[in-house]
């Protein structure tokens, strides 16, 4: 068996599509700009092929972003199969939701086969982790298996991760941000009244 060559490719949420997942804010109801790297199979888009295969539309970014470093490190290791699946059968997720990247909002995920020289993403579907298993991509014809030449597919892979794991030191999130920016300013205002009110 001969596989394709494996890419990654800048991408970016498709805002138009119909109904999706949203946010509820200050303004009500949004969808947030998602920028991610897209799998490409001999240079086409993976996810394009899903979108056309599927009869409703996909609302859903791929695993690896430059937003989630540490999400993405985990996701590169379970596409090398460093790692087990995120899914209970064992399953890994390509694409997740758009606002959170929970599973619970559901994912498209592949079984992952590794053979001397290809690597097969067997009976991709959607699911989400609490299915016991995925179901097809809204109709019932099955999207076809998708196999890459396994040399190109590592060596991008631990490339890709070669270059986001430096972010992941010191990096937060800005809930963790300002929980940290919070607690430096309480405890700059408790050293502040300790020294006006020291004794003597």
């Amino acid at each position: 068996m001969t596989g394709r060559a494996f890419g990654l490719t800048p991408a970016e949420r498709d805002l138009r599509t119909s109904g999706g997942f949203t946010t509820f804010g200050e303004g009500g109801q949004s969808k947030t700009p998602v920028t991610y790297l897209d799998f490409t199979m001999a240079g086409a888009s993976v996810f394009t092929m899903l979108v056309e295969h599927a009869p409703a539309d996909l609302d859903f970014v791929g695993v690896i972003q430059e937003a989630w470093p540490n999400e993405s490190v985990a996701a590169i290791k379970r596409l090398l199969g460093d790692a087990p699946g995120d899914l209970p059968d064992g399953r890994v997720s390509l694409y997740t939701c758009p606002e959170c990247g929970d599973l619970g909002c559901g994912a498209v995920t592949a079984r992952l086969i590794f053979d001397a020289d290809v690597v097969t993403w067997q009976a991709i579907g959607h699911q989400t982790d609490y299915d016991e298993a995925a179901s097809a991509l809204g109709n019932d014809v099955t999207f076809p298996d998708l196999v890459f030449d396994r040399a190109s597919y590592e060596h991008v892979l631990r490339q890709e991760m070669i270059r986001i794991e430096p972010s992941i030191e010191g990096f937060e999130y800005p809930y963790q941000r300002e929980r940290r920016e919070r607690r430096e300013r309480w405890e700059r205002r408790a050293r502040l009244f300790r020294r006006m009110f020291r004794p003597g």
